[in-house]
C-alpha cells in the first residue's frame, strides 16, 4: 500500500530462495517448498527446534503474500513470472506434510506449532488448516489465470515443477475435506484439537515482573495451559474479515483476548485492529499505544535484545486497518473508520491499483479522495461509493466515535 515495487521485491526474495525451501521440506520427509522460520539466504537459521521444525505455517504466509500482492495491485502477470511456481511447490509441501484422520476422514496438519507459539506438537491448528485450505484454492485459481494469460509459459512452469495431473485434483479434495475445529454452538474456533479442555491460566494475575515468561517460566509450565502468546485464531478474522460475521468476530475476540499474555510484539497490534472494529474503543486505543511504544517503554523487558520492528509495523496497521477500518480481502477496499476519544481527526494514504487514495477521518464523517490516478470504487460502512479527485464524504454511524 506504500511501495508496491518493494513488496514485489520481497516476494522476489522468496522466489530466489525457492530451491532452498524445497531442500528444507526434506527435513519433514516431505516434498515441495517449506520456507524456513528464520533465514537470510533461504536456509533455516532458527535456534529453537520447536519453532524451526514445527511452525510450518511460514510457507502459507508466503502464499498469502503472493495472493494479497496480486489482489491489491491487480498485477496478475506476477503469477506468470514467479507466483505460480511458488504456489505449486507450497501446495505440494502441505499435501505431503498433512494426513487423513482415521475417524473423521478429514484432512489436517499434525504435530505442528501455530502462530500462538505457546503450544507445541499440536494437531490441526485452526489457523494453519484454514490458511492451507486457502493456499490450495489460490494455487488452483492461479493455474487457471496463468494458463489463460500465457499458455506457453504455463506449460513450461508445469514441466519445470514436474506436476502430476493427479496433484491438483488431490489438493482440491484436501481443501474440501480440511478439518476446521469449531464449537458450533458458540461459533468459537478451537485453536487446535483438544485446546478447549486445557487447564486455565488467568493472564491478568501474572505479575509484570515475570515477563518475559520465556525467561522466568519453564517451557512445560507455559505449554500445558490455555494461555496463548499472541493472536492465532484471531488472525483469520483480521486477514479475511469479510468471511466472518461481526457476531462471530466478537465471540472469538471475547474468548481469546483474556487468554492472551501478549508476550509477543505481534500481539497488541492485531488486538487493537479487531477491538476498533468491535467498538471496544478504549481497548483499541490502549493496544495501539502498547504496539507503538513497545520498545520506547520496554513493555516486555527485552528491548535490550533488539528492536521489535514487527510492532513498529503494527503501529501503521493500527491506524489504517484499525481506526481506519480498512479491509483488503474483498473485491474492493472497504472502510469502517472509528475515532479514538483522544483524537479530533486523522488521515492516511494508500496506493491501490495505481491510484493514491487519501482517507481523512473526523469526528463526524470520513472523506475519501483520490490524490492521483483513476477513481477508486470502495465500500464505506457497507455502502458502495466511488472515491474521486473531488472526494466523497460518508457520515460516521453511531458508535464509531470513542
Amino acid at each position: 500500500f506504500n511501495n508496491p515495487q518493494a513488496a514485489r521485491n520481497l516476494l522476489g526474495y522468496r522466489y530466489r530462495t525457492l530451491a532452498n525451501a524445497i531442500r528444507r521440506s526434506a527435513s519433514d520427509d516431505a516434498v515441495g517448498a517449506r520456507y524456513p522460520m528464520s533465514s537470510i539466504d533461504g536456509y533455516e537459521a532458527c535456534g529453537w527446534w520447536a519453532h524451526g521444525d514445527l511452525e510450518i505455517h511460514v510457507s502459507v504466509a508466503v502464499a498469502y503474500g503472493i495472493w494479497h500482492y496480486v489482489h491489491v495491485t491487480g498485477e496478475r502477470q506476477y503469477l506468470v513470472d514467479e507466483g505460480l511456481e511458488m504456489l505449486l511447490q507450497i501446495s505440494r509441501f502441505y499435501a505431503s506434510r498433512g494426513g487423513w484422520g482415521q475417524r473423521t476422514g478429514e484432512f489436517g496438519l499434525y504435530g505442528v506449532m501455530g502462530p500462538d507459539e505457546f503450544h507445541m506438537m499440536v494437531d490441526n491448528n485452526c489457523y494453519t488448516n484454514v490458511m492451507v485450505k486457502k493456499a490450495f484454492g489460490w494455487t488452483l485459481d492461479a493455474m487457471k489465470d496463468v494458463k489463460r494469460l500465457d499458455a506457453k509459459r504455463y506449460a513450461a512452469i508445469l514441466k519445470r515443477v514436474g506436476l502430476k495431473p493427479s496433484e491438483p485434483k488431490e489438493w482440491a479434495r484436501m481443501a474440501a475435506k480440511m478439518r476446521v475445529p469449531q464449537d458450533r454452538t458458540s461459533g468459537v474456533f478451537e485453536q487446535h484439537d483438544g485446546y478447549f479442555n486445557y487447564p486455565h491460566t488467568d493472564c491478568a494475575k501474572i505479575p509484570p515482573t515475570e515477563f518475559p515468561l520465556y525467561k522466568y517460566w519453564s517451557y512445560f509450565r507455559i505449554f500445558r495451559t490455555d494461555m496463548i502468546k499472541q493472536p492465532d485464531v484471531l488472525l483469520l478474522h483480521f486477514f479475511f474479515g469479510g468471511e466472518y460475521s461481526l457476531a462471530n468476530k466478537k465471540a472469538n475476540y471475547d474468548f481469546y483476548e483474556p487468554r492472551c499474555s501478549h508476550e509477543s510484539s505481534l500481539s497488541p497490534g492485531v488486538h487493537s485492529i479487531l477491538a476498533a472494529e468491535l467498538g471496544y474503543h478504549s481497548k483499541a486505543f490502549a493496544y495501539w499505544g502498547h504496539a507503538a511504544r513497545l520498545d520506547l517503554d520496554d513493555w516486555n523487558r527485552n528491548s535490550n535484545e533488539g528492536l521489535h520492528t514487527t510492532s513498529m509495523a503494527a503501529a501503521w496497521l493500527n491506524v489504517v486497518y484499525g481506526f481506519g477500518g480498512m479491509r483488503s480481502d474483498g473485491d474492493r477496499l472497504s472502510f469502517a473508520p472509528s475515532v479514538p476519544k483522544a483524537w479530533k481527526s486523522f488521515s492516511f494514504r494508500v496506493t491501490y491499483r495505481g491510484s493514491v487514495l487519501q482517507v481523512a477521518v473526523g469526528r463526524k464523517d470520513a472523506t475519501f479522495t483520490v490524490v492521483s490516478g483513476a477513481s477508486v470504487p470502495i465500500t464505506a460502512f457497507g455502502k458502495a461509493v466511488t472515491a474521486t479527485a473531488a472526494g466523497v464524504s460518508v457520515a460516521l454511524p453511531k458508535g464509531r466515535v470513542g
